[in-house]
């Protein structure tokens, strides 16, 4: 514990010391709070504060900003425990507008509550005595902050940009979903799962792949999948998160025996389309709205990783029971100045517009190039999201206990029994009753309006994404216009 007890300042209030250090004023802590949040702005609504010792300079801040949201940290738990019998920090826990939590869970914590459609103005300070006390910890905090932040920017940016697409996109094939029956699928265990992705290292080895057909069960990406048929390989699933229409384009030579495996928010030209021949299995992907439909539809979760449909594929081979994985394809990188491998739709849709003064070379240049580009050599060049696509991957393969061998393949280790009881555990999944859905989900969101947009209901959390993307569109309207926007706008595809 980095508090070692507590003394009266002059004015008899209790304030927490670290030996001869004392974290607040010994005359007047109130008085030194007030001045402390005097500092900012009128319109923050957002503070990250380092330390939360005994509370005065967050009692002030929450009351000169009645409406911010405040997270304050502290090192550990046992810190926030002997806090805690102070009366000012009690008082503190009860304010719904407070949160306290420890630097180990900063990150989740933030993730939880910082929301950029609504929090414009974030503000990230700290009780000078706490910082001077721990110093290490502080910048360390401030690190993970900035990073955490620039991760939730990333995610805002993309709920900006496909939010709107989502919101309708997994409405409208919830209702497709419903009208699927319920499906047990069972799957070849002892197989490999091999990922096929559509880097341009595919070109090198889909001959592995035909020459060992027998030894795979085959999980495509969409982009790979079509680059397989070109050699006449037929995956055995193929998986597939897009929300665009251009999507639809890999799938216009899909073979009826392919299981296609499609998130909910995919655009409804690819799901229409596959129901009609092919075995489709619908999985959500962390979408609040999916998991909002979850108590009316049994829908597997898998997990996108950072947005990649790879990490997807893997994932569906870790839900099917898969002890072993081979990725083919997976480069997350231009290997040798290649975007992409041929067969894949880009390459078809590039050549086909290639002309003496636009070649499929200069379409294919302007795709590598409208981000900076960091060579790994060899002539091979990556981008920062697509080395951020590889680490999750990473994180993924590690987190679930799978190790590659010397042959490429990625084992997963765990006890025999644990694998036995989930090789023979089939994947069942049950219709969803659509219209029940859409009872419970329109008297959430009318009882979420009506009891006011601060309230974190699950129904409100629905409209999160589709809320960034109306901001982008709108322009800058109030939160709670924005809010009750999407409200009505969700109403449309009901």
């Amino acid at each position: 514990m980095n508090y070692t007890g507590t003394i009266a300042a002059k004015n008899n209030s209790l304030i927490p010391v670290r030996d001869a250090v004392c974290f607040h004023s010994k005359y007047n802590p109130e008085r030194e709070g007030e001045q402390f949040a005097v500092q900012y702005a009128d319109g923050s609504s957002f503070f990250v504060v380092l330390g939360l010792c005994g509370g005065y300079h967050l009692a002030a801040l929450a009351n000169r900003f009645p409406s911010a949201t405040i997270i304050t940290v502290e090192n550990t738990d046992e810190d926030i425990d002997f806090l805690a019998h102070l009366p000012l920090v009690q008082t503190l826990s009860k304010n719904p507008q407070i949160i306290i939590t420890t630097a180990a869970r900063l990150s989740s914590t933030l993730y939880q509550h910082f929301l950029p459609a609504e929090h414009t103005a974030l503000q990230i300070t700290a009780l000078r005595a706490w910082e001077n006390a721990f110093p290490e910890q502080a910048k360390s905090i401030r690190s993970e902050l900035q990073q955490t932040l620039s991760a939730i920017s990333a995610d805002f940016s993309v709920q900006s940009h496909f939010g709107g697409l989502w919101q309708r996109n997994i409405l409208m094939n919830l209702r497709l979903a419903a009208a699927q029956p319920p499906a047990t699928y069972s799957f070849p265990h002892e197989k490999i799962a091999a990922i096929i992705a559509a880097g341009p290292s595919l070109d090198e080895r889909w001959q592995t792949l035909a020459q060992h057909r027998d030894d795979y069960y085959i999980i495509a990406t969409d982009t790979g999948y079509r680059a397989l048929l070109r050699h006449g390989i037929v995956s055995d699933a193929v998986v597939c998160v897009d929300a665009q229409i251009v999507s639809h384009a890999h799938f216009f030579d899909c073979a009826p025996s392919t299981l296609c495996v499609l998130d909910l928010s995919v655009h409804p030209a690819v799901s229409r389309t596959l129901v009609r021949q092919n075995s489709v299995l619908f999985v959500k992907t962390g979408h609040p709205l999916a998991d909002f439909a979850g108590d009316y539809y049994s829908l597997p979760f898998i997990s996108a990783g950072s947005g990649t449909v790879t990490i997807a594929a893997a994932h569906i081979a870790l839900l099917a029971g898969f002890s072993k994985m081979q990725f083919f394809g997976a480069d997350f990188g231009y290997t040798h100045g290649k975007a992409y491998a041929q067969g894949s739709y880009l390459d078809d849709l590039y050549n086909a517009k290639s002309n003496r003064l636009h070649t499929a070379e200069t379409q294919f240049s302007h795709l590598l190039y409208r981000t900076e580009l960091k060579t790994t050599g060899n002539g091979t060049y990556t981008t920062d999201v697509l080395e951020s696509y590889k680490k999750s991957l990473k994180t993924f393969l590690e987190a679930n206990n799978f190790q590659k061998n010397a042959d490429n393949v990625y084992i997963r280790h765990e006890a025999h029994h644990q694998f036995e009881a989930k090789q023979h555990k089939p994947l069942t999944v049950r219709t969803g009753d659509y219209q029940a859905f859409v009872r419970a989900y329109k008297d959430s969101l009318e009882k979420t309006v009506a009891d006011g947009i601060n309230k974190r209901t699950a129904a409100w959390m629905t409209l999160l994404p589709y809320i960034a993307w109306l901001k982008k569109q709108q322009g800058q309207q109030d939160f709670e216009s924005l809010v009750r926007l999407a409200y009505t706008k969700t109403w449309e595809y009901l």
